[in-house]
């Protein structure tokens, strides 16, 4: 008799569990992307600094590209699949900031891609400048995430360390732009350079709107 109960009790928690709203730990996910993030700067950094692992760099940088793609999938998945999201945030928000950190490294793997496709001799003072200041955001970014469950809305340090590495990469963006302009006699080369100087940029770019958006969905929440 009481065996048979236990097997009742036991399948009707199963149903039980089933039938609840349930919480996936999408903070696991944003962590797992934030580090994808960060290993893709650092590729692109080491690369500006060590120009003929070029071709080692753009298979690692593609490695790197579809194991964050997974991440995304899996982070659409189980939002499909729960009926609760964590605090603060809601299914918007998730999509958003899952994607803000994927543009990053494709951002990343574009600016990789170029150097291969336009077959770029050696890399510039900027690029290699503009690619310590993608590596920093990406780190900050990843702490700042890390933080997510116990941020506190008055806490900007972050959203504030980033939005400066972000105009900070813009000035060096327009700079890098002014002297090619003005010094590069080779129109092909100043298109190419161009294109590499705007992907690198747009990288920086989906870090400040990353960090942005935690904030405002910490800060609404309050």
């Amino acid at each position: 008799m009481e065996r048979s109960q236990h097997k009742v009790l036991n399948r009707l928690q199963r149903v039980m569990r089933a039938l609840l709203p349930h919480e996936e730990d999408f903070f696991e996910l944003f962590s797992l992307a934030a580090d994808k993030a960060v290993t893709a700067a650092k590729c692109f950094h080491d690369l500006m600094n060590n120009y003929q692992r070029l071709e080692v760099a753009r298979e690692d940088i593609h490695e790197i590209e579809h194991s964050a793609d997974q991440i995304v999938h899996d982070t659409v998945r189980r939002l499909n699949n729960t009926f609760v999201t964590p605090v603060h945030f809601d299914r918007g928000d998730i999509h958003r900031l899952a994607e803000y950190i994927d543009d990053i490294i494709d951002k990343i793997q574009d600016t990789i891609d170029g150097f291969c496709y336009f077959e770029i001799a050696k890399p510039t003072e900027h690029a290699r400048e503009m690619s310590e200041r993608l590596l920093n955001a990406t780190k900050l970014l990843q702490e700042n995430i890390s933080e997510l469950p116990r941020i506190q809305p008055s806490d900007h340090r972050y959203c504030r360390e980033i939005n400066t590495l972000e105009k900070e990469g813009d000035t060096a963006h327009k700079k890098a732009l002014g002297e090619l302009f003005a010094q590069e006699p080779d129109v092909r080369e100043v298109i190419k350079w161009k294109e590499i100087y705007e992907f690198i940029d747009e990288a920086m770019d989906r870090c400040e709107d990353a960090a942005n958006l935690i904030e405002a969905v910490v800060t609404k929440n309050a």
